[in-house]
């Protein structure tokens, strides 16, 4: 079965290289355009109203995936698909189809399987046959929703469609090149590196490579077809403290184009360090409760700001749900309904800047000229001094916002989410790491403490969930992650010891707000970005420095596993 790492990568899509004019001859746009004006002309329902807009998407995926634990390759999988995803539109843009969830198969349409051969007749077949019944159900579903709204008025009149303008791009087709024995032999090395650390119990490495062509076509005349590249490599090791806590630590690497993690000069040092942490955080000491500031530097800055802004920016717009239980799988975010207002330090401005190609000499994996609608992406500020002015846009109007800046997503169920693509943190006046750590530990006497608390990783719910015994409760999914790795910063001289055995509570996104500074260093964190759907994740680029969070209060982490009965015998001398 395929890994939570592999299905949460399967829709990764973005441009890689311009080119003029797409292959003479392509027989899968032929299809489709033929299939489309059809389908515009002939597709109707008596007493129901046709089509006003459709697009057909197909995506050919090539894929390697590779698997290692303890040493030794244990998966091996190569994987070639095509996939077609349709939007269809009944009505009118004011009030169409969507926006509507009427049953659980408005939330699990899940995109279609193509044949894999550039056959003609194949094509239009399996074309015909899936347009046919999208357009049945997207007529069914606006007579339901049509219904629904007069005994349910709504209190916002906003469009369900935006104009925009159509965008032709078109890159030949890539392949994906694969040299599989080199990164076999890259996989059993990186977990050969963990058989040193004695305290871990498992630990695992997961590396994939995808090669994606994408070809989107709409009846207002936009098309595109991009291809990519993208290297996917996930190392995680779990540990368990003396009381039974489990703790779990790992490193992610996206990256796109020829740029192979597996080849990176540092990787080892990278592996060595982090299954390190994870043994001196294992063995120490357990807090009970703390209130003051904290400081999230390396990858837990990028993580803060994915869970308490990014994530906060899903679904911009309500939709109607039949039934109330269906809500909770479609939540606004917290931060969309806050347009002008500040929700950052007056000193953070956040740029989200899609047509940035790299950063320090390393290709950005959010870099993208076309976004799923179809629509040129655009370069936009999403905070100013502070205030949040814009969000990252589709085609669907949001009540102060009414025009796509080109930040659609479409996931495997074909629905379609704002994401971000290159998002960069920008501080005034940024403060070194040495004025950064004096500023945590004079907070940290101000508030009488004796020491602050520095988070370099917060805990990932998708890498741990492989790890954990019990299943975890996705009815009490926290704002914000526990932290992994920890420690204590002595206000009085500075040292620095790991600490464990706390979650944050009570957090909201009024944390941003508190940050009263940032380090000066820029990292750059090339991420998979989840979204509101568990298990669907894109890759997107976080740019950040440290940040100092004025005051923040950690609880107790509850959860407790039996420790094991005997010793690993791998260590056993």
């Amino acid at each position: 079965m395929p890994s939570r790492f592999f299905t949460a990568s399967l829709a990764l899509l973005t441009a890689v290289s311009m080119a003029l004019c797409a292959p003479a001859g392509d027989t899968v746009f032929k299809a489709m355009q033929d299939e489309m004006d059809r389908s515009m002309d002939r597709l109707v329902i008596e007493d129901m109203q046709p089509p006003y807009f459709m697009s057909y998407t197909v995506q050919d995926n090539d894929m390697v995936a590779l698997k290692a634990r303890y040493g030794a390759l244990v998966a091996t999988d190569r994987i070639n698909n095509r996939y077609l995803s349709i939007e269809m539109r009944v009505g009118e843009p004011s009030l169409d189809n969507s926006n509507y969830i009427g049953s659980w198969r408005d939330l699990s349409n899940m995109r279609k399987d193509l044949v894999e051969e550039d056959d003609y007749n194949s094509l239009r077949h399996q074309l015909w046959l899936y347009t046919d019944k999208a357009y049945k159900r997207a007529a069914e579903n606006l007579a339901r929703k049509t219904a629904y709204l007069q005994t349910h008025p709504s209190m916002a009149e906003v469009p369900d469609f935006a104009d925009a303008e159509s965008f032709e791009y078109l890159e030949e087709p890539i392949d994906l090149k694969v040299d599989l024995g080199s990164w076999e032999a890259g996989v059993v090395n990186a977990a050969k590196v963990l058989d040193a650390f004695t305290a871990l119990e498992d630990w695992r490495v997961e590396y994939q490579a995808y090669g994606v062509n994408r070809r989107y076509l709409n009846s207002e005349g936009g098309r595109h077809l991009v291809g990519t590249r993208f290297h996917l490599l996930e190392i995680s090791a779990t540990a368990q403290a003396e009381d039974g806590q489990r703790l779990i630590s790992f490193l992610s690497y996206v990256s796109r184009g020829d740029q192979n993690p597996l080849l990176d000069d540092d990787l080892d040092d990278d592996i060595r360090r982090m299954a390190g942490d994870l043994e001196a955080v294992a063995g120490a000491e357990a807090l009970d409760e703390y209130a003051g500031p904290v400081l999230f530097t390396d990858f837990a800055s990028a993580q803060l700001i994915s869970q308490l802004f990014v994530n906060q920016l899903a679904f911009e717009r309500k939709m109607i749900t039949v039934d109330e239980w269906m809500a909770r799988f479609l939540p606004v975010g917290k931060l969309v309904n806050r347009i002008n207002r500040r929700v950052f330090p007056d000193f953070i401005s956040i740029t989200d800047e899609p047509g940035r190609k790299s950063l320090h000499g390393r290709m950005l994996a959010g870099y993208r000229i076309v976004d799923d609608e179809g629509v040129k992406c655009r370069d936009i500020t999403l905070v100013k001094d502070g205030r949040l002015v814009d969000l990252p846009l589709g085609r669907r109007p949001t009540k102060k916002l009414r025009g796509s800046n080109g930040h659609a997503k479409r996931l495997r169920n074909q629905w379609t989410v704002p994401m971000i693509t290159n998002l960069f943190v920008k501080p005034d006046k940024p403060l070194s790491n040495r004025k950064l750590i004096g500023r945590l530990r004079k907070l940290s006497r101000d508030f009488g403490n004796e020491y602050g608390l520095l988070v370099r990783q917060l805990e990932d719910p998708g890498i741990s969930r492989d790890y954990m015994w019990r299943e975890p409760d996705l009815n009490e999914v926290p704002i914000l992650t526990p932290p992994m790795i920890m420690y204590k910063v002595y206000e009085e001289d500075g040292r620095i010891e790991p600490v464990r055995g706390m979650q944050f509570d009570e957090v909201t996104i009024r944390c941003l707000r508190d940050i009263v500074c940032t380090g000066r260093e820029e990292q750059v964190y090339n991420i998979t970005q989840t979204t509101p759907f568990q298990g669907f994740s894109y890759p997107a680029v976080i740019v950040t420095p440290a940040l100092l969070v004025e005051e923040m209060e950690l609880k107790p982490a509850l959860t407790r596993e039996p420790l094991p009965l005997s010793q690993n015998p791998m260590f056993v001398k």
